[in-house]
């Protein structure tokens, strides 16, 4: 099949990897897998002989027609011509009569990985689990912990509705063409109950702000990017006991929703 690098397509085809996701993955025969990109279909033919149905949603036309010809007389692939970014979810739903909730398949093209996961969690409520092939250092942020380098707004964003994990490691080389970085294979798994805050909106815009200069401390990045004083800041900062040098990769994410609860009522009275 001819690689479109404009799709970002890169091919999967080890074998041993292959197989390593159906276990991870663990299919039963009542799920319902989405596929994203399946591409060859390498993954899609293990998966679709093991579960109730498989749709496999396909931007590359090429593909599809490979699709096709290499999984044949099955009554459970349905494969959808489209941009999965444009698919709407609960429409498919609908349409599919689904029973339950569905499980995310995909080996996502790099430079859309945002995106996609963040389509995910705006659908999280009809999705069971969603394990994916994404960038390796991609991976290290969705679950960096704070006080480690990668933890960051991705970070915060993915842990807030999901439990996040890596399964495993992927060489570049199990790729066609090969990439210019290594993969890995996460599992994503909301949790929607997780975190609470006041105001959720308010909370994102924090993150976004408190991790836009890495390198300043906390304190002058909130300060300077919402309507508070650097001193209501540090009466924060003072009555968690957190100290007022920390930056933003040191606050956990528990304790950013407490700093966000308190800049809500304080913004409130202003």
């Amino acid at each position: 099949m001819k690689y479109k690098k404009f799709l970002g397509q890169h091919f999967l085809h080890d074998t041993v990897k292959i197989s390593r996701m159906v276990s991870e993955i663990n299919p039963q025969k009542n799920d319902i897998i989405l596929e994203i990109g399946p591409g060859s279909g390498i993954l899609t033919k293990e998966l679709v002989n093991r579960v109730e149905k498989v749709i496999a949603v396909e931007i590359d036309k090429e593909a599809i027609n490979k699709l096709k010809e290499k999984i044949k007389n099955t009554g459970n692939l349905v494969i959808i011509h489209n941009d999965f970014l444009k698919i709407n979810f609960k429409d498919l739903y609908k349409k599919e009569n689904f029973k339950g909730k569905i499980l995310i398949v995909g080996n996502i093209p790099y430079y859309i990985t945002g995106p996609i996961i963040e389509k995910i969690i705006e659908n999280r409520e009809i999705i069971n689990e969603a394990y994916l092939t994404v960038q390796k250092e991609v991976a290290k942020r969705i679950v960096a912990k704070e006080g480690s380098k990668d933890f960051g707004n991705l970070s915060v964003f993915v842990q807030f509705y999901c439990d996040s994990e890596i399964l495993f490691k992927i060489d570049r080389k199990a790729f066609y063409p090969v990439p210019e970085v290594d993969s890995a294979f996460i599992r994503l798994k909301p949790a929607d109950e997780k975190y609470k805050v006041k105001d959720k909106e308010l909370f994102f815009r924090i993150i976004k702000i408190a991790f836009s200069q890495r390198r300043k401390m906390l304190i002058n990045n909130l300060s300077e990017g919402l309507n508070i004083s650097k001193e209501e800041v540090k009466n924060i900062l003072t009555d968690m006991k957190l100290p007022l040098n920390i930056r933003a990769e040191q606050v956990s994410i528990i304790d950013f929703t407490k700093i966000s609860d308190i800049i809500c009522n304080i913004l409130n009275k202003k």
